[in-house]
């Protein structure tokens, strides 16, 4: 990745002004999410430097934050990339957030408040109405307030760690795209919305969708 590519992708680095800490995680994050920055391609420091206009230790810091979501891998003097996307990753990425979305969407169901419950009739309102509302945003917004809303804040942080690998995953493979049905999520959204119960049976079916069409693809899978 060259210095001018980096520019490219990201017109507004052109501006003249500094980068906070958080916007460099930010720029890098949703360059990863959004397949800007690929699978498997080197970063460098000093081009990142040069081109957020920032020092080396807020880049640093994104990196190793990024690294600790499972977005970046790294071998100190030899390299820094960002991950390579594996089914079989993946697959335990799901497996855990199996584990822990049912506690999770529980406690969420106690505390739906006026605002949570608009939100998220809005979102699932929205999936019904338009077809080319996309479904990974709509599942991403549906979990980011029941996550906020939860007491356990444990808990939400153990679940966020991993929302990012799957959030990437299920937007750029054609396989993970189609898996994440429209139809759990939208009822997904509407039962957290009423706080009903069905919303952990609803999650789980979502995810084990994904599950029941990558499961094959992976060789020796049963």
């Amino acid at each position: 990745m060259t210095l001018e590519e980096l520019r490219a992708r990201y017109p507004s680095l052109a501006a003249d002004r500094r980068l906070l800490r958080n916007d460099v995680y930010q720029v890098l994050l949703v360059g990863i999410l959004t397949g800007d920055l690929a699978p498997g391609e080197r970063l460098k420091d000093g081009e990142l430097t040069e081109a957020l206009r920032v020092s080396r230790t807020p880049v640093r810091e994104a990196i190793s934050k990024l690294q600790q979501v499972g977005l970046i891998r790294t071998a100190p003097n030899r390299y820094t990339l960002v991950a390579p996307m594996e089914i079989k990753e993946i697959l335990n990425v799901i497996g855990v957030m199996r584990l822990l979305f049912p506690t999770a969407i529980g406690e969420a169901l106690h505390v739906v408040d006026v605002d949570m419950e608009l939100e998220l009739t809005v979102l699932a309102e929205r999936l019904e109405r338009e077809a080319e509302a996309p479904v990974v945003d709509a599942f991403q917004r549906a979990t980011t307030a029941v996550l906020d809303a939860i007491p356990d804040r444990v808990l939400a942080e153990s679940i966020e760690m991993l929302i990012p690998r799957f959030v990437r995953y299920v937007s750029l493979s054609p396989e993970g795209a189609e898996a994440l049905s429209r139809q759990h999520v939208l009822d997904f959204a509407r039962a957290m919305a009423h706080s009903e119960e069905r919303a952990v049976d609803l999650m789980d079916a979502a995810l084990q969708g994904l599950v029941d069409d990558l499961r094959p693809r992976v060789g020796g899978a049963g």
